[in-house]
C-alpha cells in the first residue's frame, strides 16, 4: 500500500473533532453527526487495512526500518514482522557512538566512548498480525458507541471531542513502533478518558474517575523509568541508542542483563533482581493495572458501575485489552528472559483472576457489577493464555481479546437498555422479561452464552485455545484455571435468568394491576432499531466465529508463533546466542 493508511486513520478523529469544536453548542444533533461519519469513516479505514494485511504474505523476520551511524539497519532482521510501516525522524540528537553491525555482533564497547549517548525517537507507526485485529475491533466499537450515544445526552460536542481524542489515543497505542511514541499515546489516551469518567454516569463517578487516575498514573510512573533504562542498557550493550521497538527486538539476544546486582547488609550478601527483571516488573504493573489483573482490579468495578453506555462500549470493549496488548508486544520481547523468570508468577496472577472475579460476580446484585467482575475473570484467561509462553496458549489469547471486546460491548448496550427503561441495576427488582420483550432477551441470551464459554460461540474458542496452551506448561494451573468456565456458566446464567425468566418483577410502582396489561405496555418497550443496529453486528460476530473460527485462527497463530519465537529466542543468554551466529552474520536470530 502505497499510501499512509496508519497516519490517515490517526488524522481522520482528529480532524473530526476539529469540525465537532466548529459546531455550535445549540447544535448538538450536528455534532453527534460529525461523531458518526468520523467514526465511520475511521471504521472504513480499519477494513481497508485488514484486508490489505491478509493480503500481504507474512514473512518469516522482519527487516529494520532506519540508521544508526549513518548505516542503513536493513540488513538486521527480528523475528516480529511489522506491515505498513512509516517513519519519520522526530528527535536526533546525534548518532550512535559505535559502528551499528559491530555493536550487534560484539557489543559492549559503547560503555569505553566518550561523551552522553544521542537522543534517538522518531514517529514510527506499523501493524502486526496482533494489533490489526485489536484497530479493527477499536473502531468498530467507538462507531457502536457513537451510534449508541443518546439523542438526550447532555453536553453532547463535550462528549463526542473526548471520544474521537480517546479514539486517537487508543489506535496511536496500537500502531506505535516506538517507545517513546507509544507512551505519549498511552497517556494521551488517559486523559479524556478520565473526563468522560468524571463527566458522565451516576453518583458515583467521581470516585471512581480518581481510583482510575490514581493507579494508572502510577503505573505508568514506572514504566516511563523502565522505558529510560531499556534505552541506556541496549545502548551500552549493543552501541545503538534507540526507543525504536522492531530495532531493540532484534537487538534483545545480544543484550546481556542476566547478572543480578548484589545487596550486603551487616556482612551477608543477597542476590537482588537484574535490570531485565526490574524493567519486566515495572512494565508489567502498568500493564496488569489496565487489564487489570487481581490485586489491582479495584477501579474497575466502579469505573463499570458508574459509567455510561455509550462509553462502556469502547471502555470495556477495548481499553482493558491495552494491557494484555502490553504485555504481548513489550515484556514478551524486550524482556524474554524475565518473561521466562516470572512465567509462574504471571499465571498463577491470570488464575487469580479467573476464580477472584468469578467468585465475585456470583456475590453481587448489581447487574453492571456483575459484568464487571465477570471482565475481571475473562480477562485473566486472556493473561494466562498470554504467558504460557507457547503458541496455542499465545494464540488463544489475541482471539479472546477479540472476543472479549465483543461479548463485554454487547453485554453492557443490553443491560444499559434494561436500564434505561426501569432506572434500576438491582437482579432482585427485574424478572420475567423474556415474555414481554423477547427481541432484547434473544440478544441478551446469546451474549450470555458467549461469555459462559458456550461451543459454536466465538469465546469457547479462545477459552480452548488457552487453556490448552496452560495443560502444555502446567496441568495444575489448567485445571484451577477450568473452574473459571464452571462458575462462569453459574454467573452469567443466573445474570439471565434472574432478569429474563420467572415472574414479572419490576421496581415499585412500575407494574399495573393487570398482568396482561403490563405486558402489553411492556412489549413496547422491546429493543429499537438503535439498539438493534447496535448489537445485530456484535451477536453477528460472535456467532461467526464460534461457528467458523478457521480464518481468524489461521492469521492471528502465525502472529502468535513469531512472538513466541521472540521471547523463547531472547531468552537464550549473550553468549550462546552469538556463539550460534558467528562473528560474521549480522543476522539478529536464527
Amino acid at each position: 500500500m502505497s499510501w499512509p493508511i496508519l497516519s490517515v486513520m490517526l488524522a481522520v478523529p482528529l480532524v473530526g473533532l476539529l469540525v465537532i469544536l466548529a459546531v455550535p453548542a445549540t447544535r448538538p444533533r450536528l455534532a453527534r453527526l460529525v461523531l458518526l461519519v468520523t467514526t465511520a469513516a475511521t471504521l472504513g479505514l480499519a477494513c481497508v487495512l485488514l484486508v490489505a494485511f491478509l493480503a500481504v504474505p507474512p514473512s518469516s523476520d522482519a527487516q529494520l526500518h532506519g540508521t544508526a551511524d549513518g548505516s542503513s539497519l536493513k540488513s538486521i532482521t527480528g523475528p516480529i514482522s511489522f506491515q505498513f510501516q512509516e517513519q519519520v525522524a522526530w528527535l536526533h540528537s546525534g548518532a550512535s557512538l559505535s559502528a551499528t553491525h559491530a555493536a550487534f555482533n560484539e557489543g559492549n564497547n559503547a560503555l569505553n566512548q566518550a561523551g552522553p549517548p544521542p537522543i534517538n525517537f522518531s514517529y514510527h507507526v506499523g501493524v502486526d498480525g496482533l494489533s490489526v485485529w485489536l484497530i479493527a475491533l477499536a473502531t468498530l466499537l467507538f462507531f457502536l458507541a457513537a451510534i449508541t450515544l443518546s439523542r438526550n445526552q447532555d453536553r453532547v460536542r463535550a462528549f463526542a471531542v473526548l471520544m474521537l481524542l480517546s479514539e486517537v489515543g487508543v489506535m496511536g497505542v496500537l500502531m506505535s513502533l516506538d517507545l517513546i511514541l507509544f507512551y505519549f499515546f498511552w497517556e494521551a489516551a488517559l486523559v479524556p478518558l478520565y473526563f468522560i469518567m468524571i463527566g458522565w454516569g451516576d453518583e458515583n463517578r467521581g470516585r471512581a474517575a480518581l481510583k482510575f487516575i490514581i493507579y494508572t498514573v502510577a503505573g505508568s510512573l514506572f514504566m516511563l523509568l523502565a522505558i529510560i533504562g531499556v534505552y541506556f542498557i541496549s545502548g551500552a550493550s549493543t552501541g545503538v541508542y534507540t526507543f525504536d521497538v522492531p530495532t531493540l527486538i532484534a537487538a534483545e539476544s545480544f543484550v546481556n542483563t542476566s547478572s543480578g546486582s548484589v545487596l550486603t547488609l551487616f556482612g551477608h550478601s543477597f542476590s537482588l533482581l537484574n535490570a531485565q527483571d526490574w524493567m519486566f516488573l515495572a512494565f508489567a504493573l502498568a500493564f496488569a493495572i489496565k487489564v487489570p489483573l487481581v490485586p489491582f482490579h479495584s477501579w474497575l468495578p466502579d469505573a463499570y458501575s458508574s459509567g455510561t453506555t455509550s462509553f462502556l462500549v469502547f471502555f470495556a470493549g477495548i481499553v482493558s485489552k491495552l494491557g494484555a496488548f502490553g504485555f504481548i508486544r513489550y515484556d514478551l520481547t524486550l524482556f524474554p528472559q524475565a518473561s521466562h523468570t516470572f512465567q509462574p508468577l504471571m499465571m498463577g496472577l491470570g488464575v487469580l483472576s479467573i476464580l477472584y472475579g468469578a467468585l465475585s460476580a456470583l456475590a453481587q446484585r448489581d447487574i453492571k457489577r456483575i459484568v464487571a467482575f465477570a471482565s475481571i475473570s475473562h480477562l485473566g484467561f486472556i493473561v494466562l493464555g498470554i504467558f504460557t509462553l507457547n503458541i496455542d496458549g499465545i494464540n488463544g489469547a489475541i482471539i479472546q481479546m477479540v472476543n472479549h471486546g465483543l461479548i463485554i460491548a454487547a453485554l453492557f448496550i443490553c443491560i444499559g437498555a434494561y436500564e434505561a427503561r426501569f432506572a434500576t441495576r438491582d437482579l432482585r427488582e427485574l424478572g420475567g422479561l423474556a415474555k414481554p420483550m423477547p427481541i432484547l432477551a434473544g440478544l441478551f441470551l446469546v451474549a450470555a452464552l458467549a461469555g459462559l464459554g458456550m461451543p459454536l460461540l466465538s469465546s469457547f474458542v479462545g477459552e480452548f485455545l488457552t487453556l490448552l496452551g496452560a495443560f502444555q506448561v502446567s496441568p495444575p494451573w489448567a485445571v484451577v484455571a477450568s473452574l473459571g468456565v464452571v462458575l462462569a456458566c453459574w454467573y452469567m446464567l443466573r445474570l439471565y435468568q434472574g432478569v429474563t425468566q420467572g415472574r414479572l418483577r419490576l421496581p415499585n410502582g412500575q407494574v399495573e394491576l393487570s398482568a396482561d396489561r403490563a405486558m402489553l405496555r411492556l412489549g413496547r418497550l422491546d429493543v429499537g432499531a438503535v439498539e438493534l443496529a447496535v448489537l445485530a453486528p456484535l451477536v453477528a460476530l460472535i456467532i461467526v466465529i464460534g461457528v467458523y473460527p478457521g480464518p481468524v485462527i489461521r492469521f492471528t497463530r502465525f502472529s502468535a508463533g513469531q512472538y513466541v519465537s521472540a521471547v523463547n529466542r531472547g531468552s537464550a543468554t549473550t553468549a550462546s546466542t552469538a556463539a550460534s551466529l558467528g562473528p560474521a552474520s549480522p543476522r539478529s536470530g536464527p
